[in-house]
């Protein structure tokens, strides 16, 4: 019995042999573990390089092809009658002429659209003083947008060449030889240039006046400026004249306008000075020239 004992204990392995084959076994998973890791970014890394060529070949193939159209496909474009253009459509807030629009910016019926060049065509427009904006737009295949805004004169600056003035305070020559008689005169600066700092002053001082003026409701023929007296207004309607000198404040303005409505409509000639503190000196007088001869359109 001893003797089979023995044998059924001597049988079975040793904790220390089966720890050895546990721990092999563990060294042959990991290292098959990482076999797969290497095999599967030898598989990554040349395919995300193979996609990195392709891209760029891509990419080197859509720029040459982009310079063959563009060296090939323009000229004949700028040159095939589907381009020539057919339509010129002008929006202005002026009443300008198309014809006339044709004309200062060049354009013409049947040229190819793709010789237009915006900001030329704009250049061009902007050099003629009476257009205040200018915008030129292509529509493919066959159409030109012209969109302008004339400047808006609010008074005429007597002097050599005729000058009109807009209501941003910006002198521009009139267009042809047309003078809009219903706008009151400037005068007073016809020995001096328009560009100079006195010139600015006195043509911002006009621009007040007619702004404040407007409450009157009473047309103005004329602002006379002085170097050393200041202003002068002349009424269109009435026989008066009103010596502002420095005085433009909305106060004086305001009280020159119940001066006005207190004096009759057909009363006679007179200056009102307003040149005091808190008063106007009504000065009447009597034009002895004969009737036929008299003329209340001007100074007086």
């Amino acid at each position: 019995m001893n003797r089979y004992q023995n044998r059924r204990v001597r049988s079975p392995q040793t904790p220390g042999k089966t720890k050895a084959v546990f721990l092999k076994l563990g060294h042959l998973l990991r290292f098959r573990s990482r076999s797969q890791e290497l095999q599967a970014n030898r598989r990554v890394v040349p395919r995300a390089r193979r996609e990195w060529y392709v891209g760029g070949f891509a990419l080197v193939a859509a720029v040459g092809a982009f310079e063959i159209s563009r060296l090939v496909l323009a000229p004949y474009a700028a040159h095939h009658p589907y381009f020539a253009v057919r339509e010129i459509i002008v929006n202005a807030d002026s009443g300008f002429a198309e014809q006339e629009v044709q004309a200062w910016s060049g354009l013409t019926l049947g040229m190819n659209l793709w010789e237009v060049d915006p900001p030329r065509v704009e250049a061009r427009l902007h050099a003629f003083s009476w257009i205040q904006s200018a915008e030129v737009k292509r529509e493919f295949p066959q159409r030109v947008y012209v969109t302008l805004k004339g400047r808006r004169a609010v008074a005429i600056v007597l002097g050599e060449p005729l000058t009109y003035l807009d209501d941003t305070g910006i002198c521009f020559l009139g267009q042809g030889n047309v003078v809009d008689l219903h706008l009151p005169y400037v005068t007073g600066l016809a020995n001096v240039p328009l560009e100079t700092p006195a010139a600015r002053t006195a043509l911002a001082g006009v621009l007040h006046l007619l702004s404040l003026t407007r409450l009157w409701q009473e047309p103005l023929s004329e602002i006379h400026w002085d170097q050393r007296q200041g202003y002068t207004l002349f009424l269109a309607r009435r026989r008066i004249s009103i010596r502002l000198g420095w005085e433009t404040e909305p106060e004086k303005i305001t009280q020159l306008g119940v001066v006005l409505q207190t004096w009759p409509v057909d009363g006679p000639a007179a200056l009102f000075d307003a040149r005091f503190t808190n008063q106007v000196v009504v000065r009447p007088y009597l034009d002895e020239r004969p009737p036929s001869q008299q003329d209340f359109t001007g100074s007086l």
